[in-house]
């Protein structure tokens, strides 16, 4: 296939963020006496918004949501956002998507500002020609995102590949109608029996595989 341009997500793609993720659940948790989770409970739900998992699997109104999700946001970023670490080999394959001359960009469900934090806090800020995240009030949808980061390279949809670890990674692609590569060593899929529904370019079981695909 031809393409010019490689969208990744974050959470479960380039970074292993669970320790921090799973930490500010727990704060938020206690904070506002809600249903204890375990670490498994909590690791599966990163990747929707904060507001989407609190009313998902706590049964709050939007009103609620949104609160428990400042308090959640709130707190990771001051205590948590760095309790993270970079998958072995997104460095050296970041690097050479860059030499070839292949535009790079992140669409993620973490918060804009958070986002760009990371990465530059990790030194991998100096790959990416664009980064998009979502907005506090849970307005933007992952589909909306990528078209961002789509718009900003001035490329199209056709011509990119978006690399995630999530149902809602799946979805986005192919609404946005870009090729997909699924990853099983995030938190999201677990085995091609989980990405087969969204029709995926490739499915991966670690980031030696994405490397293999794109050598």
């Amino acid at each position: 296939m031809n393409y010019s341009t490689v969208i990744w997500d974050i959470d479960g793609t380039l970074i292993n963020s669970k320790e921090g993720l799973v930490s500010s659940y727990h704060y938020t948790i206690d904070k506002l006496n809600l249903e204890k989770k375990t670490d498994k409970e909590l690791a599966s739900y990163i990747g929707p918004t904060p507001q989407t998992n609190f009313l998902t699997h706590f049964n709050m109104d939007k009103i609620s949501a949104q609160a428990a999700a400042d308090i959640f946001r709130e707190h990771y970023k001051t205590k948590d956002l760095f309790k993270a670490y970079v998958y072995d080999g997104i460095d050296y394959i970041l690097e050479n998507l860059k030499k070839a001359d292949i535009h790079q960009a992140i669409a993620t469900n973490k918060r804009e500002d958070y986002a760009i934090d990371i990465i530059k806090h990790f030194g991998l800020d100096k790959y990416f020609d664009t980064i998009h995240g979502a907005d506090n009030n849970n307005k933007l949808t992952k589909k909306d995102l990528i078209n961002k980061c789509i718009y900003d390279l001035n490329t199209r949809p056709e011509e990119t590949i978006f690399i995630g670890d999530s149902a809602s990674d799946g979805i986005a692609a192919a609404e946005a109608g870009c090729q997909f590569i699924a990853v099983t060593y995030g938190f999201g899929f677990k085995n091609s029996n989980d990405t087969a529904r969204f029709n995926p370019l490739l499915t991966v079981n670690n980031v030696d595989e994405i490397i293999k695909f794109f050598k």
